[in-house]
Formats: C-alpha cells, structure tokens, sequence
C-alpha cells in the first residue's frame, strides 16, 4: 500500500510504516489512497456515570501498516531517537474523562521538535493526520491534572502522570485516540509541548504464557524445603477476579491442599510500584482473598488458610525494568 498524507508545513512530512518512500510535491500533496475513517464524536461520560464505552467508537475500515503503525519525521537521525519497547505491558490512557488501564504491545517514542525543525503545533497537527488516516477517534476529554481524575486514581498526580500513564515529559497537549479493529483495539496518546512530542502506542492483546505453571507436587517441594512458593496467577487488569487461564494453578493448589490434610497456608498477594501504594496494597490483598475464596469454594476448609496483601513493599526483583515488575507481580504460598 502506498499512502500520501495531507500536511501543515512544507519539507516537513510524516508517513506511515507501510511505506518505503513518500515524494513532496512542489504545490499540493495528493490524497491518500486508503480515504481516513469519518471522525466520530464521542461524548464522554459525566463524572459518575458510567465508564468510558469502548463500543461507542466505530471500527476504523483503513488498512493498518505494521506495528506501532506510525513512523518517526522524516529526517530524524537515530542519536535524537528515544525508544521504549515491550511485547506485554500495562499502561494508562485517558478515555472520556476517567483513566483505562490498557495490556498488549507497547512502544514509547519521543523526540525533540527541534531535531527536524518543527515547531509544536506542526508535530501535533502532523501526527493527528495520520492517526486520523488510520481511523483513529480522539477520545480523551480532559488532562490528568483534571481533579475528577486524579482523585478516582489516588489523588497523586505525579504517580498518574509517571508511573501509570508513562509521560517522559512535560507535554501541553494529552491527546489520545482509539483505533478500532475487529482483530483488536489499538490506543495512541499522542503528547506534544515544551519542545517534545512522545507517541505511546498500545496494541491491546493477551500475555502469551512462555513458562508452564508449578504443579501441586512441586509446590508441595518448594515448601518443605524453603517454606513458601512462587506462583504467577493470571487476574484481570488491575481488578481481582482470576482469569480463565490462571484456573489451573488454583487447580493444583486444591490438590496440593487435599493430599496434605494437616497443611495450612498464608496466601500473600504482591504487586508492582507502578501505581499508589495504598491501592496497590489494597489490590494484593483483594487478589489473595480470591485465591482464598476459590479454594473454599471447591471444598477447603477455611481455617486452613488465610489472605495477606504487601502492595509493592516486598520485591523480588528490579522494578525498573518490564520483566523485574512482571516478577513482582506474584501470589506467594507460606506454610503455616
């Protein structure tokens, strides 16, 4: 596919990955081949309605290039580039007026305008043409200084703006969109001011599981031997209802459980730093509780366990990387 996108400035153009060359016209630039999807309004939910309808965008009909979808400025060399990438992530977006935790791929660019001679204002209108090539609806209505916003989040602006939402910088403009495939939803936020822009993209999908889960026999060894186990139970985003694929480990807990009838476990639930630490304890106990209430309800005795949440506070690895905070990411066994 071979597209062409309308811009602001001349000598300044973006194209899109699919694309191997994109030519400058002298007086006008034609129009894409593949016509952008139409923009849609989507009317954000007042504070306390309810949360931001993901269905209300219509599915973008534009044939995407590969990931992240959107390429750097032409002329940009690779020294001024700052990339972030990761095949399974957690980030925040901004969605109506309330803050979505969003899972999948993730790449995190930024640059310096300068670097390719482009005043902020022609990046963001540069960049909002492509989104919109591809089908993108904006769909962000207010800044995370937005007081709603940040007091359903915590109430620590910092954290929301650094730790949750991963901003590099100290943008003007939190701009995010939402591009709607049958396959998949895919979110761009696309942030500009101060001399920068940063483009977060996220292709929405599931963690692929490379590791195979403990069975009740090994669990059974780690705690004669060491006192407690490591496991990797699968929950929903940011919420403590277990996955369907993390039902097996359940399952090979209650075995474990029902060959030893005299073991009594500690089910201590762990999260990451990214986030506030009050809620991220909060969430750690919340998810030992459902492993609690799991077991009971396939037959264990209640007295024999019991639920604990440390929040962020007891790491087992680097929290600065993507894989340290996955592992930190853990519900543990301790005998009792």
């Amino acid at each position: 596919m071979r597209m062409q996108l309308r811009i602001s400035f001349p000598l300044v153009f973006f194209c899109v990955l699919a694309l191997s060359a994109c030519k400058q016209k002298k007086e006008s630039v034609s129009p894409p081949l593949v016509p952008p999807a139409v923009a849609a309004q989507v009317n954000p939910p007042a504070a306390g309605e309810n949360k931001f309808d993901v269905n209300s965008v219509p599915l973008s009909t534009a044939d995407l290039p590969p990931f992240p979808y959107l390429d750097w400025p032409t002329g940009l060399e690779d020294g001024r580039k700052t990339v972030k990438k990761s095949d399974f992530d957690r980030v925040f977006v901004i969605a109506g007026n309330q803050l979505l935790a969003v899972e999948g791929r993730i790449e995190n660019r930024s640059f310096m305008n300068s670097a390719v001679q482009l005043s902020d204002v022609a990046a963001q209108r540069n960049y909002e043409d492509a989104i919109t090539a591809l089908g993108g609806v904006k769909v962000s209505s207010v800044a995370p200084n937005n007081p709603e916003l940040v007091a359903h989040n915590g109430g620590d602006l910092g954290d929301i703006i650094v730790n949750k939402m991963r901003v590099a910088m100290s943008p003007d403009n939190y701009d995010y969109y939402l591009i709607r495939k049958p396959e998949g939803n895919i979110w761009i936020g696309l942030l500009t001011g101060g001399g920068y822009t940063q483009i977060i993209t996220v292709a929405e999908g599931k963690l692929k599981t490379v590791v195979g889960f403990v069975k009740a026999d090994e669990m059974q060894k780690e705690l004669e031997t060491k006192g407690r186990v490591t496991l990797y139970i699968n929950f929903d985003t940011d919420k403590a209802s277990i996955r369907q694929d993390g039902q097996p480990i359940v399952s090979e807990i209650i075995k474990l459980l029902e060959k030893d009838p005299a073991l009594k476990l500690s089910i201590e639930g762990h999260t990451d730093n990214v986030g506030d630490a009050k809620h991220n304890q909060q969430l750690s106990l919340q998810r030992a509780q459902a492993v609690v209430a799991a077991l009971i309800a396939q037959g264990i005795d209640k007295t024999r366990l019991q639920a604990t949440g440390y929040g962020a506070g007891k790491p087992i690895a680097d929290n600065n990387s993507d894989d340290g905070r996955s592992k930190n990411r853990r519900v543990e066994l301790v005998r009792q």
